[in-house]
């Protein structure tokens, strides 16, 4: 009789240790959040693999990627600052998205951290429709990284009856970047005009853009602009269009 009591009050012992740990054990992509049905971790070495796409929630990538798609759109019943930026690309994000895809009537569409590195965008576009007001905006701002190509983007931020719109494309070291952004391009990209600036080429190491054209800046002379803390900046076959 003992043995078998002893026998019952294990296993339930078992049972209940097992609830808990899976109570306790989060269910999380590389952004933290629950996962899209539509990506997956394929191929068994922990890579995002699918198609994202979301509404009034920022996409954050913090590990390796091979995505055919991101879509990500802030709608302006989004009223806060804080979140309201549509894609981090943080430290670790690195690998492959096929198509890049934002319409934000909020605040930045894509901020690349520090620690991304090895990452190709095939495809896609920027667009902000609007921002909450005082919001500081870019389409993307690139503070850090490393061997970032960009190819084919559409960014189109600027708008002439609204003030605090700084670029399309803005890269320079900022944030808690210790290193300035490195190889960081955009080929054949189309940047819309109307934005202080068009593309804003600051602190950062063999960045800018190829082949591309710039629609131009609300300030004219800002529409390619490029500052004495930018080290073999990249301007390469580029034209200035008034669009």
């Amino acid at each position: 009789m003992f043995a078998r009591t002893a026998l019952i009050c294990t296993a339930l012992a078992a049972f209940f240790g097992l609830t808990q740990f899976a109570a306790a054990r989060p269910m999380l992509d590389f952004a933290g959040d629950s996962g899209p049905p539509s990506a997956s971790r394929g191929g068994g070495h922990g890579v995002l693999t699918g198609s994202i796409k979301q509404t009034d929630q920022m996409w954050v990538c913090r590990g390796p990627v091979d995505l055919d798609s991101v879509s990500v759109t802030m709608t302006s019943s989004f009223t806060s600052r804080r979140g309201g930026d549509a894609v981090h690309l943080e430290a670790g994000c690195t690998g492959r998205i096929g198509r890049l895809d934002v319409v934000t009537s909020v605040a930045d569409g894509v901020k690349v951290a520090e620690g991304v590195h090895d990452l190709s965008v095939a495809a896609g576009s920027v667009r902000c429709e609007g921002k909450v007001a005082d919001v500081h905006q870019d389409g993307m701002q690139v503070m850090g990284g490393a061997r970032i190509t960009l190819r084919g983007l559409h960014i189109d931020c600027g708008r002439s009856q609204d003030s605090l719109i700084n670029s399309n494309l803005f890269i320079k070291r900022s944030g808690r970047s210790v290193n300035p952004p490195t190889d960081v391009v955009c080929v054949d990209c189309f940047l819309g005009g109307s934005a202080a600036h068009t593309a804003s080429i600051q602190e950062s190491v063999r960045s800018g853009l190829v082949d591309s054209t710039l629609c131009a800046a609300k300030y004219a002379k800002l529409t390619m602009s490029i500052g004495p803390n930018a080290v073999d900046p990249v301007d390469v076959g580029n034209a200035i269009d008034r669009c």
